[in-house]
């Protein structure tokens, strides 16, 4: 776990705090997580987490989390139960 956490946590919270109604994928390799917007466009949250942290702190959040159908994707889409 990385020194910072607390604050990156409390970041990640506030973002989807923002709009806890929208989509969101976790992108391991760049570690961000994006809103998926309306409009069909992404808004994007850079964090110093590990995936394992993101993962876990969107399930607390009441988000299930899976890969999603297309094989070339490699980020996790999430949805509010």
């Amino acid at each position: 776990m990385s020194d910072n956490q607390p604050s990156e946590l409390s970041r990640m919270n506030a973002f989807v705090a923002k709009a806890p109604q929208d989509n969101y994928n976790i992108d391991q390799y760049k570690h961000q997580l994006c809103r998926q917007l309306p409009s069909g466009q992404e808004e994007c949250l850079k964090l110093k987490l590990e995936f394992v942290e993101m993962f876990a702190e969107m399930q607390k959040l009441g988000f299930f989390c899976a890969l999603p159908m297309d094989p070339t994707k490699t980020h996790m889409e999430c949805q509010r139960l």
